[in-house]
């Protein structure tokens, strides 16, 4: 749990990543999103949905980043677990 002073931190202070993260949290994933989350859920390796999309590892990986951070989940089977608890896929 969080002290009350670091709660009220200047967000300047707080890491980019961690701001970046819940800047999205909670959005609606985009089309792109959807569609390398089905990949995903299909077992799709990132180099195969890279093939698929005809784009590049960075760009899957960038998706499956903003999947993570607007479904509030860490890796791919919690990605997974809670896309379908949510009827995404």
């Amino acid at each position: 749990m969080s002290r009350p002073e670091e709660l009220s931190q200047p967000l300047d202070s707080v890491p980019t990543a961690i701001r970046r993260r819940l800047s999205l949290l909670g959005k609606p994933l985009t089309r792109t999103e959807l569609e390398i989350l089905r990949w995903a859920s299909e077992g799709k390796t990132i180099w195969e949905m890279s093939k698929i999309r005809c784009t590049s590892e960075a760009t899957v990986k960038f998706h499956l980043r903003n999947i993570y951070s607007k479904l509030d989940v860490t890796n791919r089977v919690q990605a997974m677990n809670e896309a379908g608890r949510r009827g995404l896929c």
